[in-house]
């Protein structure tokens, strides 16, 4: 479904923003030490003084150079000297915060705090975890002992009561809201603060009147009356959310959002010819950033009740083209439309334009090479691949692909190069070189050195087993050599577990079986094969056909012989194979 809060302004939004803006600047040692710590400085000696205000500074230093490990035990020797250094604990927490270790973060920040309760920039770090922590209730009272110690700070009982509202007690988030609307009046922050608990406790005309008295008090701030409206559509209030919408539109007619709410609003109303005609006003909007109406197509074409035709989702990116030449990112949803509809050729065409407006993305290079690899246009592949590289030297894949395109035009002579370099930068990446040395394997294969070729087969199954794609090509190139049956079956077995519906693996399996004389067995796996390939092939076919023919099914066996002559087999044996109703084992080349 389309999101419906274009126009919603909640409080949980305001939270984000406090922990940016009330960052403590940085203090001196003198102004951060409580008159605690200040007692316990002056029982050392001034040689204990100099070495711990020598050892703070140091591992500020440490904290700055990102040193944190060595940081973190300089401030634990502060701590030995002075057990109630609160900026040691104060430093220390900070560290963990970045970390992403919120619990020990607490934990220190709680000492610190007890060690030096007058200290705002601890308490507002301490809120922050709280919050982090999901500990609402705990932030919600360090912010009322902020608020005694910065009464001029109208924010922090703001934040209180929104965290009050996040631990649900919602009664008593409610009361301080009230406190507050008594002493400042009616203001916007509190009138949403108490819509929303109004929403969660299901009083629904409560929270209909806060946005109605901002209304009233300020009719030309637009953002109400889509707050309005969007109450009243989720309500299913159908005649006052549109009424609430017009009105807005009366103010905007040529906002881009306007339109983004009045379609979703005609969407439910399942009138889609109107609504897809906001839509494209929205899209149309030249003040629109990009990245909404990127963000509104995807919305649209990823929900499972857009009602757009292809017609209409190509008329809508081609706007978006149209408005936005010279960015890329309009034409890669033309892209990805096509691939969708399998039109890989005119996907290619729109990724190329797309890696000439950006050639700074990585992923549109991948997508492009993909794409060709599909398109099995392998001299396009190799030359973009090579161009990808000059812009992105570290990737793998982007070596591996030339590879595969060289592989694919029988370029041998440069293919072990680029592998070796696709080896370098996978930098241990195991699916990397899982990838590097089944195409090593490959190329051996196809150069006829076989044992070596092997060789690195094994190293695959090693280090990848689930490389089924490798696993089941070497357990077919040792059937086609009547090599290591046993071993053949083995992998080739494991591949089709895991890929019991995979037409090419079924036959490599049926294959294999049929080299060790089990036709019965083979018969079975190649019809299962037969009925799971997507489209006819001639190589099945033909196989097929050699397996009825050991079971003494000589009549079925050239029947499927000459359908699969029929389909284009270009296999020089096979004429031969029907003329004279023999078997003929096709020569590897």
């Amino acid at each position: 479904m389309m999101s419906k809060t274009i126009y919603f302004y909640g409080v949980a939004l305001a939270l984000l923003f406090i922990f940016d803006s009330c960052k403590a600047p940085q203090q001196t040692v003198k102004k951060l030490v409580s008159e605690e710590e200040s007692k316990n400085l002056s029982l050392l000696t001034d040689d204990q003084k100099q070495q711990f205000q020598y050892l703070f500074i140091e591992g500020i230093k440490q904290r700055t150079l990102g040193n944190v490990d060595e940081a973190i035990k300089i401030f634990s020797r502060c701590l030995e000297m002075d057990p109630s250094s609160s900026t040691s604990l104060y430093e220390i927490a900070n560290i963990h915060l970045v970390r992403g270790d919120f619990q020990s973060a607490m934990i220190m920040l709680e000492r610190a705090v007890s060690l030096n309760p007058q200290n705002k920039y601890y308490q507002v770090l301490l809120a922050k975890i709280y919050q982090q922590n999901k500990l609402y209730e705990k932030a919600a009272k360090t912010f009322e002992v902020l608020s005694e110690l910065v009464p001029d700070n109208d924010e922090y009982p703001l934040y209180r009561a929104d965290m009050y509202s996040m631990a649900g007690k919602l009664d008593v988030a409610l009361a301080c809201y009230d406190e507050l609307e008594k002493k400042w009046g009616i203001t916007e922050s509190l009138a949403l603060g108490k819509q929303a608990i109004y929403l969660k406790q299901g009083k629904k005309k409560e929270a209909y009147n806060e946005i109605e008295t901002l209304i009233k008090q300020n009719q030309v701030n637009t953002k109400y009356y889509g707050l309005l409206a969007d109450m009243y559509l989720a309500d299913s209030v159908m005649d006052k959310s549109l009424e609430y919408y017009n009105k807005l539109l009366q103010f905007k007619p040529d906002d881009g959002f306007v339109h983004f709410s009045l379609a979703n609003y005609y969407r439910i109303a399942k009138d889609y010819t109107k609504a897809f005609e906001n839509i494209k006003i929205g899209f149309e909007d030249a003040n629109l950033e990009l990245e909404t109406k990127v963000q509104m197509y995807l919305l649209l074409v990823q929900s499972d009740d857009h009602h757009l035709t292809d017609g209409q989702q190509l008329e809508l990116i081609h706007i978006l083209i149209d408005k936005h030449i010279d960015d890329e990112r309009p034409r890669s949803l033309l892209a990805e439309y096509y691939l969708g509809k399998k039109q890989n050729s005119e996907a290619r065409e729109q990724l190329r334009l797309v890696v000439e407006i950006n050639k700074g993305n990585y992923a549109y290079w991948e997508r492009l090479l993909f794409v060709e690899n599909d398109l099995s246009d392998w001299k396009s592949m190799e030359t973009d691949s090579k161009t990808a590289v000059k812009y992105f030297p570290e990737q793998p894949i982007l070596y591996v692909l030339d590879a595969v395109a060289k592989i694919q035009l029988g370029d041998f002579q440069d293919v072990y190069a680029v592998l070796d370099s696709a080896e370098v930068k996978a930098n241990n990446n195991v699916q990397v070189l899982s990838q590097v040395y089944t195409y090593r394997a490959e190329v051996y294969y196809k150069q006829k050195k076989y044992d070596e070729a092997y060789k690195w087969f094994d190293k695959v199954v090693e280090i990848d087993p689930q490389n089924y794609m490798a696993m089941n090509n070497y357990a077919y190139y040792l059937s086609l050599r009547s090599l290591k049956l046993d071993v053949a079956e083995k992998l080739s077995n494991l591949v089709i577990k895991n890929n019991p519906n995979n037409s090419t693996y079924l036959d490599t399996y049926a294959w294999v079986l049929f080299k060790k004389k089990d036709y019965q067995l083979a018969k079975f796996y190649m019809e299962s094969a037969l009925s799971n390939s997507t489209e006819e092939n001639p190589v099945l076919v033909e196989h097929y056909g050699d397996i009825l023919f050991f079971l003494n099914e000589k009549e079925k066996a050239i029947q499927q012989w000459e359908k699969s002559l029929k389909m284009g087999n270009q296999s020089k044996v096979l004429p031969e194979k029907i003329q004279k109703i023999i078997f003929i084992e096709s020569v590897e080349d």
